[in-house]
């Protein structure tokens, strides 16, 4: 009696053919991680880049209002953002915002302290802005402002690397947005 052997087709993967698939898998997830873990830190840049746009717009803002009212020299209490007092900003010299204080009369107001800095943040936001302080409440706000020169540095908390830095003497805002400096 003669036995008649059928051979049946292999179905599914060698070993070979699976290690070669994890192995593309791997390298695929060595290539792709790292450009998920940059999202945050992107996000980050986004929105420091955002808040220094706003800040310089609320700066030039500012000026125009002065160069149609004053003209030149300084300003105390110039309503710029409505009528009421929480609008009124104090201009320097070179027509630029130094502060927002209601209280009391400078003949020439100067943003020269890190309150002055917080001052013109919130009044030139009108209350819509990221939180700042300084450095007493380290963690309860997005930025930190720090003063030097007539200039004031709002440093982003989360990223200390990224900051807003507006010098009152010349109106400029500068947006530091690179997260390894």
């Amino acid at each position: 009696m003669l036995y008649s052997s059928t051979v049946k087709p292999q179905s599914g993967f060698t070993l070979i053919e699976l290690v070669v698939v994890i192995i593309i898998l791997g390298i695929l997830a060595v290539v792709a991680v790292p450009k998920f873990v940059n999202i945050s830190e992107d996000a980050q840049v986004s929105m420091v880049k955002g808040t220094g746009g706003a800040f310089k717009s609320g700066v030039d803002l500012a000026r125009a209002v002065w160069a149609v009212k004053v003209g030149s020299g300084p300003a105390e209490d110039l309503p710029v953002f409505g009528t009421a007092q929480d609008g009124e900003v104090d201009f320097n010299a070179n027509g630029w915002p130094a502060q927002h204080y209601s209280q009391g009369n400078e003949a020439s107001p100067a943003l020269d302290n890190v309150e002055d800095c917080i001052s013109v943040w919130e009044v030139l936001f009108q209350g819509d802005e990221p939180s700042v302080s300084d450095n007493a409440n380290t963690n309860e706000t997005h930025y930190k402002a720090t003063y030097t020169n007539a200039t004031c540095t709002f440093s982003y908390r989360d990223n200390t690397n990224l900051s807003i830095r507006y010098d009152s003497n010349l109106g400029s805002v500068t947006v530091d947005s690179d997260p390894s400096s």
